[in-house]
């Protein structure tokens, strides 16, 4: 929704949130949620600008695996959205969507599945990225006039005098210029383009350094565009808590996009949309301490509220093996499976 105060309101209430918590209580827990005690300034470190959400932080990172990069990962940037002036890592990005904001690095897949580790060593990381030509000093690639003269498809490469990087122009409908650390102009393959002057498509001849750009690049994007489709509606002034928005929102854009790549390993046609997936496991999160029975109602009221049942655990908690184990009660009730025999057990 638009706001969060419409999950309350009579036009717009959602049951299953404004039955479990009030407006109020929710709004003071938002107000008073920190990661650090701002009165002990024991923590805050100089050199750390973090450092008010350096707890969250750290224990978001012990939570991910040690594993070595590989090349079929990219790392790329992105900005979360913030336009408030206090805050000491914001950052002006021009040519975003949203250039204002707080600048992270993503490790992706090409499926936009973000890969979290724990560290990265600089002589894991395979690197392959455009290059800005008021970057090339010192670097003689050929004129780019004379690379048009020769056609699309066209080439030039340098390497590195210590041989660790390697960089190409290319000449398609436009000029590109990439870089990379394992990869260079071989072997070249045909890619299929289309000619104006023509008006039919050609081949022409593409260096594998694009090949691979074109193939990693694009999952921090699509990433991006997840995490913006059911994004939050909060502001606040501090920027902190943007970024433990953002790591929220992020596991969950992952959790789904993890779920679509099991489902069609195991040959799931079907599987729950964005939307709905991120509505199961909000009901989850919702009724994983919910009781059995009619909800306490009030003596005076007027109208009279309906007399609903309240939703059990849901079948996915229920079977977790984590939010749920049987428990003994004093009276007796109905299986749930056979319907029929009375047992004490929940």
């Amino acid at each position: 929704m638009p706001g969060i105060r419409a999950y309350w309101e009579n036009d717009t209430r959602c049951p299953i949130i404004a039955d479990h918590m009030a407006r109020n209580r929710f709004q003071t827990l938002l107000s008073s949620l920190h990661f650090v005690d701002n009165i002990d300034l024991s923590d805050r470190q100089a050199e750390d600008k973090c450092w008010k959400i350096r707890p969250w932080l750290d224990m978001f990172r012990k939570q991910c695996l040690d594993i070595t990069p590989d090349k079929h990962n990219s790392i790329d940037e992105q900005m979360v959205p913030f336009r408030g002036t206090h805050s000491p890592i914001r950052q002006y990005v021009k040519g975003k969507p949203h250039p204002w904001g707080l600048k992270i690095w993503c490790r992706c897949s090409s499926c936009g599945i973000l890969k979290l580790v724990q560290k990265l060593l600089e002589h894991q990381i395979y690197f392959v990225g455009t290059l800005r030509s008021n970057r090339l000093a010192g670097c003689q690639l050929e004129d780019e006039k004379s690379l048009a003269k020769r056609g699309r498809g066209s080439v030039d490469a340098m390497v590195e005098k210590e041989g660790s990087m390697v960089i190409v122009r290319w000449y398609d409908n436009k000029f590109v210029t990439l870089i990379s650390s394992y990869c260079g102009t071989e072997p070249q393959d045909k890619a299929r383009r289309w000619s104006k002057s023509d008006r039919a498509f050609v081949e022409a001849n593409r260096p594998y350094i694009v090949k691979e750009y074109n193939r990693l690049m694009g999952g921090t994007d699509f990433l991006d565009a997840c995490v913006a489709r059911y994004k939050y509606h909060m502001r606040s002034r501090r920027w902190y808590v943007y970024l433990f928005w953002q790591t929220i929102t992020l596991g969950l854009v992952n959790a789904w996009l993890v779920y679509c790549r099991d489902c069609k390993l195991l040959g799931i046609e079907k599987p729950l949309k964005h939307r709905s997936f991120q509505a199961e496991v909000a009901t989850s999160l919702i009724l994983v301490q919910s009781q059995r029975g009619r909800p306490a109602l009030l003596t005076v009221c007027s109208p009279p509220p309906p007399k609903t049942v309240r939703p059990g655990v849901p079948e996915d908690v229920r079977t977790d093996q984590i939010a749920h184990w049987p428990t003994k009660c004093d009276t007796r009730g109905r299986c749930k499976v056979c319907k029929v025999n009375a047992t004490t057990t929940l």
